[in-house]
């Protein structure tokens, strides 16, 4: 079988330069944001005050400075 010079440089650069090994991309973990809503805050203690969360059925506090309005909702 007769391939010529082309095929043969072909097939000499293909040797050269074997090809890369096919893997596939890592998983990447997937976050969901879950809106909060506020269900209370602490009296000011000092210069912060704590305010409370309800994320579907978990409650969640985050610290705020006691000069500020706790938000209403919060995203995690």
């Amino acid at each position: 079988m007769n391939i010529g010079i082309t095929g043969a440089l072909i097939a000499l650069v293909a040797s050269l330069y074997p090809a890369a090994p096919r893997s596939t991309p890592p998983a990447t973990p997937v976050r969901l944001a879950m809106m909060c809503m506020k269900t209370g805050e602490d009296a000011p203690v000092g210069m912060t005050k704590i305010c409370y969360y309800d994320c579907l059925g978990s409650r969640v506090a985050i610290t705020i400075r006691a000069t500020s309005i706790c938000p209403l909702s919060i995203n995690r």
